[in-house]
């Protein structure tokens, strides 16, 4: 499952009064009605909603992207392209769609088998030809350089495209985020709406961004800086 971006904009347009309506039946009207006709609030432009939905959804994920052990990877993981040994690390994956974060894995460019790291002194000692008949699958990223021993490999990680976004927030369509984020998101939109003589005597703005900044803070120890395996492959086995 996703959030619906339909969910993200009219909460948002509801919580900083700009629906349409002061009776049950017109805000009921103007939260479930076609977007461009519900808004009548001078305070903000609907463009502005827009801009600061897709802001605060880039750095959630972009938060996500940056601890290689976060369970909620996932939702926005990607897959490059076959790179050459000693090849540029990849900006875009094979759909293209921009990495953002970093990598968590290497895997063989045609079957898919993941490879693990080794020093690139020891990648250049498997050029030796006494490792002729044996398949090494390792590699090191050195800079902005790749250096493995296959004849391609494919880096993972995390991906997120705004203009992909930016279309499917238009269409009605779905953010890849998971539903469990939908309010911190919306906080952290609420938070980023506060202009000079608007909003600034209620404290809603101040609320909205403490809201925000405790849910980020839940999504920052993301896996506690532990890898995500199964609790079956955790156990010890003696004897």
């Amino acid at each position: 499952m996703s959030i619906s971006y339909n969910i993200i904009k009219r909460e948002v347009a509801l919580r900083s009064s700009q629906l349409i309506g002061t009776s049950q039946a017109t805000l009921e009207a103007s939260y479930t009605g076609a977007w461009a006709g519900s808004l009548d609030g001078a305070e903000i432009p609907i463009s502005s909603i827009k801009e600061q939905i897709l802001n605060v959804e880039s750095e959630i994920a972009h938060i996500i992207a940056s601890d290689v052990s976060h369970p909620y990877r996932t939702y926005i993981y990607g897959r490059s392209s076959a790179l050459n040994n000693l090849g540029n690390t990849p900006t875009l994956d094979q759909s293209n769609n921009p990495f953002i974060g970093m990598f968590d894995s290497c895997v063989d460019g045609e079957t898919g088998q993941p490879l693990t790291v080794q020093p690139t002194e020891t990648l250049f000692d498997y050029e030796d030809a006494f490792f002729n008949n044996v398949e090494l699958y390792n590699y090191c990223i050195v800079g902005n350089t790749i250096q493995h021993t296959r004849t391609t490999v494919k880096l993972q990680g995390c991906v997120w495209n705004r203009a992909t976004q930016d279309a499917l927030y238009d269409s009605g369509g779905d953010s890849p985020l998971p539903p469990i984020l939908t309010n911190t998101w919306i906080a952290g939109v609420m938070g980023n709406l506060g202009q000079i003589g608007w909003d600034s005597s209620s404290g809603m703005i101040g609320m909205y961004s403490n809201l925000y900044q405790q849910g980020i803070q839940i999504l920052r120890i993301g896996s506690g800086g532990q890898v995500n395996l199964p609790l079956a492959s955790q156990n010890m086995v003696s004897g």
